[in-house]
This record gives structure tokens, sequence and C-alpha cells, in this order.
């Protein structure tokens, strides 16, 4: 071999040694895990349906305005309903939450005639069941004296314990206990609720 071929040879193989190596195949990528598509927004009660409850009929959607809602955002509601002068802006603190000894809810005379008005027993069994949760909260406090206000203070002791109660069957009952009396209270106690209702209603978004 001539010297010339070895120098060529030589920079055969130097160039050959140079090229780049192949590099291994990397795995593919694997594609981003997909988020959860979110969930369809609650239906809400509307304020057509609010007062045809308020003038008697059934609207168990009504009980919607009260499930889940944490306390910090109850007291805010009320605060703005304080602000809008649909209730009064001060109202009697109730010390104790123990009922008196002697009074039962089932002596009621209101207990007595929701019975008789609620035929189908389970209807009777829910909204008897949470009437007496409110009336344990606001004291044994008979239900035919109480006003909007005693409403909130019950709604929010129940709300704070985290009571397990139908927030529509309560509302109900008292909407009933009010409609059965023969005094101007209760009628104005009941528009008094359904103002309120309207305007959480009206504050309440999703």
């Amino acid at each position: 071999m001539t010297d010339e071929t070895q120098n060529t040879a030589q920079a055969a193989a130097a160039e050959t040694s140079n090229e780049p190596k192949a590099t291994a195949a990397l795995p593919a990528a694997e594609p981003a895990t997909k988020k959860p598509a979110p969930p369809p927004p609650r239906e809400l009660p509307n304020l057509e349906g609010i007062a045809r409850w308020a003038q008697g009929e059934d609207y168990p959607l009504l009980g919607v305005l009260f499930e889940n809602l944490p306390l910090p955002k109850f007291d805010i509601l009320v605060m703005q309903i304080k602000k809008a002068e649909l209730l009064p802006q001060h109202w009697q603190v109730i010390s104790s939450h123990q009922v008196p000894e002697g009074l039962r809810f089932n002596d009621l005379y209101e207990a007595g005639k929701l019975r008789l008005q609620y035929r189908d027993q389970e209807i009777s069994r829910r909204r008897l069941g949470a009437l007496e949760v409110a009336w344990e909260e606001l004291r044994g406090k008979a239900p035919s004296l109480w006003n909007a206000s005693d409403v909130f203070a019950a709604l929010r002791r129940i709300i704070q314990k985290k009571r397990e109660v139908d927030f529509y069957d309560l509302l109900t009952a008292v909407r009933d206990v009010w409609s059965n009396l023969s005094l101007p209270h209760g009628r104005e106690q009941l528009e008094v609720l359904w103002g309120c209702l309207e305007f959480v209603r009206k504050k309440t978004k999703k």
C-alpha cells in the first residue's frame, strides 16, 4: 500500500468515527390526562316558583337555596337581608337552646293541625320532623308565634350544627303553620319570609 493510499484510508476512517451515532428512539410522550368535566350547574328555584310556593303550591326546588350552604355564607346573606331592611337589624338572642322541661312537640296545637292537614303520612312525618328540629333550636317556642327572624335563627343553628333537615320540608311546614292562623300575624310573616327567600335567590348564582 502506498503512502498516499494509506493516508486516504486513515482519513476515511477518521471521518467515519466522527459521524454522530444514531440514538435510540425515545418513547412517545403519553397524552396529558384530561381534567374531568365540571359538574353541570345546579338547578335553582325561580322567583315565579317561590311566589307560587308562598301561595300554597308545592315547589321542592326551594330547598336548594340552603342545601350545603356554608355557615359564613349564610351569615353574609342574613347581614345583606338586614341591610335591605327585610328583617330587623337586631332580634332577640336566645341564650339557651334547651326546650323547657314538660314541653312536648307532639302535644302542640300546631303539630296536631298539620297532622290533620297532611293526609300523606310520609309528607306528614317529614315536615313535622323538620319543624320539630327548628322548634328544639328555638327553645320550644310555639311555631304560631314565630316570626321570619325566628326562622332564620333556627336555620342558622341547624346549619351550624349540621343537623339533618330537609330545608324545603321545614320552610313549607312553617308556611302552613302561618297560613292556618286567623290573625294577621301569620300572613304578615309569610310575606316577610317570601321577600327574604326572593332576596336569597337573587344573591345565589350557582
